[in-house]
């Protein structure tokens, strides 16, 4: 019971069927399986064995994907890294994991040698292509010097399977350590949820460094769907894979990148009527974006998923179609396989309707971070995962997410939820993003400001943003200043850093 199965049970199943597609190149199950096959027994070549680490620092392509299911038929911990983090972080992430092979593609050339020195755990460097310099192993060949035999190598369901940054908002990340049984639970969650059948195609433009792979990757290929890659998001060729390789599952995250795509005349010529699920995660899915959605795909049923890397994924919460637009606003119901608490400061239940801190138990809450003892003794307590995420339950059991706990304002004497001034702000109709936060004020303790983005073409004031809010907002829950900016810092996964937000502008005060 591992993530290496997959391939190797498919390959079986389904050997002449379509498994990954890229850039116009096609390989089958028995391809594919062979290709991993081979690069497992190249690295165990190396005298890498069970528990060693392998960091993967590349966008979208096929060699991260192989490298994944090499990892997991060995037992060898995978480290896909953030790449879109600072050259220094990125450094220090490597360096943390205690990695023995470093497998990069040509974009990160220029920063992964200067880092060399920095991290001499690393014994082996391997270029995805192009010119390979002299301190490297080409990737093909050294993939190729590996036999096309399953490793024998007894990998249990709580090894761990990798590690995954956190893509936290407030700095470096953490590395998550999550085990076979974590991403397996998600996985299946993902299959049942979609329904997924190897009739399917689904669509992978987010980035696989990310714990949604547990979401939309895997469970395409555990159910024997075929999957279109793609290097990175382009919303003309997204529409276009979509279209042309008749893609039936499509996963975006966050919900408002579908605004983007919109915004783009080329891409929405595309005709994807035939699309049957969309699914996202991440932020608010406001009706007025489902609608927009299901002009476009009028066939879908609309799927939103709340989780943390912590949860392995998006599959804590999950809403349904049948309920999107009747419990508009919900984030969904638990996962049955998952136990849940809503609790107050004091670690007490809180009755349906109060607010609380969401506490998870269960098969899909991982064991903590890699060497962050501390961190991972604040945050998993009696087996329970703290996630700083505030919600409600309403008295069908459907939870309503109100804020994360640290973006709570404290304001002459009130608690403020930062979520719910947005949310008043996005039904603005010059505004298309929003994001409230709190800044010291020696009046107020803090007061609250708004940087907002407006629509394209829109103009507004901020004497009119603050007179909307005096029509929909009480007194003190009003923004007392508003910053228009092109757009909202974000992490890789989507989240706003609101202490970008903070530090940009208490500097500017």
């Amino acid at each position: 019971m591992n993530i290496g199965n997959i391939p190797r049970r498919n390959a079986i199943q389904y050997p002449d069927k379509t498994a990954l597609v890229f850039e116009g190149e096609r390989w089958t199950w028995r391809q594919f399986n062979s290709r991993i096959n081979r690069l497992a027994q190249a690295l165990m070549g190396l005298g890498l064995q069970k528990g060693d680490k392998v960091a993967v620092l590349t966008e979208n392509v096929p060699a991260i994907v192989e490298a994944n299911y090499a990892c997991a038929k060995t037992g060898i911990v995978f480290f896909p890294v953030m790449s879109r983090l600072f050259p220094d972080d990125i450094r220090q992430l490597v360096s943390l994991s205690d990695a023995r092979v470093l497998i990069f593609h040509p974009d990160f050339r220029a920063v992964v040698e200067p880092m060399r020195p920095d991290v001499p755990k690393v014994e082996t460097f391997i270029q995805i292509g192009g010119d390979v310099p002299s301190w490297a192993t080409s990737y093909e060949p050294f993939l190729q010097s590996g036999k096309d035999v399953e490793p024998d190598v007894e990998v249990l369901p709580d090894d761990v399977y990798c590690f995954i940054c956190t893509g936290g908002t407030t700095g470096v990340s953490k590395l998550a350590m999550l085990s076979h049984l974590n991403a397996l639970t998600a996985i299946h969650t993902s299959i049942g949820a979609m329904n997924i059948t190897p009739d399917d195609v689904g669509l992978q433009v987010l980035p696989l460094f990310h714990v949604i792979q547990n979401n939309c990757l895997h469970p395409l290929l555990a159910a024997g769907a075929s999957v279109v890659l793609q290097h990175r998001f382009d919303a003309v060729q997204f529409m276009k894979a979509i279209h042309e390789e008749k893609v039936s599952i499509v996963i975006v995250v966050p919900p408002f990148l579908w605004s983007w795509i919109m915004a783009v005349p080329e891409a929405i010529a595309y005709d994807i009527t035939h699309v049957r699920i969309f699914a996202t995660a991440a932020a608010t899915f406001p009706d007025e974006l489902k609608r927009d959605v299901l002009k476009f795909m009028p066939k879908a049923k609309l799927l939103y998923v709340y989780g943390l890397t912590e949860s392995s994924g998006g599959n804590a919460v999950l809403l349904h179609h049948d309920n999107t637009f009747r419990k508009s606003g919900a984030i969904g119901v638990p996962n049955p396989l998952l136990g849940y608490r809503i609790v107050d400061h004091r670690n007490e239940a809180v009755p349906p309707g109060e607010a609380g801190e969401l506490l998870l138990k269960g098969p899909a809450v991982i064991r903590g971070y890699y060497k962050r003892d501390e961190e991972t003794a604040a945050t998993f307590v009696d087996g329970w995962l703290h996630t700083g995420d505030i919600v409600r339950e309403d008295g069908e059991g459907f939870l309503f997410f109100v804020d994360r706990l640290k973006d709570m304002i404290k304001t002459g004497g009130e608690n403020v939820f930062a979520k719910e001034v947005e949310d008043a702000l996005l039904n603005h109709p010059k505004i298309s993003e929003a994001a409230v936060f709190g800044l010291p004020d020696p009046q107020w303790g803090e007061k609250i400001h708004a940087a907002v983005v407006l629509k394209p073409g829109m103009e507004a004031t901020e004497e009119e943003v603050l007179s909307f809010g005096k029509e929909h907002l009480a007194g003190f829950k009003r923004p007392k200043a508003v910053h228009f900016i092109p757009m909202l810092p974000r992490n890789p996964s989507g989240k706003v850093l609101k202490h970008v937000l903070k530090k940009d502008f208490a500097e500017k005060k």
